[in-house]
């Protein structure tokens, strides 16, 4: 009985770690190149876009981003056929999968693009590669969205000439 309380102590547990991501609206990157093999085509074979969000706990910036403009554009649909929406977290601890499948922390990866400050986002292929300019901190929120919206156009133009 012993073990089946500390099993479902353990399993509440994981879910109350996981639910502050979950919530946030934006997927958490676990496994980048299974994701862009599963969903990093559209409808008519054109690649997307990894839009990925580098946060880190306890970032205001990083909540006011992704409550004002990435959970809109999610919600919206708008971006369904361009854009894979992803998020990490560094100074959490976290790994991921790579887009080339190996097993990284995400401070790593974030360094990897010389992501340390939080939000940053970057537009990314299939195989990790800059699409874009990656947007660093936050400068003016109200052109913030039209900042995002011009470099999805910019790194899709990349993508599918």
């Amino acid at each position: 009985m012993r073990y089946l309380k500390t099993a479902f102590f353990s399993f509440f547990l994981t879910l109350a770690i996981q639910q502050p991501s979950l919530a946030s609206g934006v997927p958490i990157a676990n496994d980048l190149q299974a994701d862009y093999g599963a969903e990093g085509f559209n409808q008519t074979g054109e690649k997307k876009v990894v839009l990925l969000l580098v946060s880190q706990p306890g970032c205001s910036y990083c909540v006011q981003i992704t409550e004002e403009i990435i959970k809109p554009m999610i919600r919206s649909g708008s971006y369904e056929e361009t854009t894979l929406f992803r998020e990490i977290e560094i100074n959490a601890g976290d790994s991921l999968k790579d887009f080339s499948g190996e097993e990284i922390t995400s401070n790593s990866f974030a360094r990897r693009y010389n992501a340390w400050a939080t939000p940053t986002l970057l537009f990314l292929d299939s195989t990790g590669n800059e699409l874009a300019e990656k947007m660093v901190g936050v400068n003016t929120l109200e052109l913030y969205g039209y900042y995002v919206d011009k470099s999805l156009r910019n790194a899709l133009k990349k993508l599918n000439p």
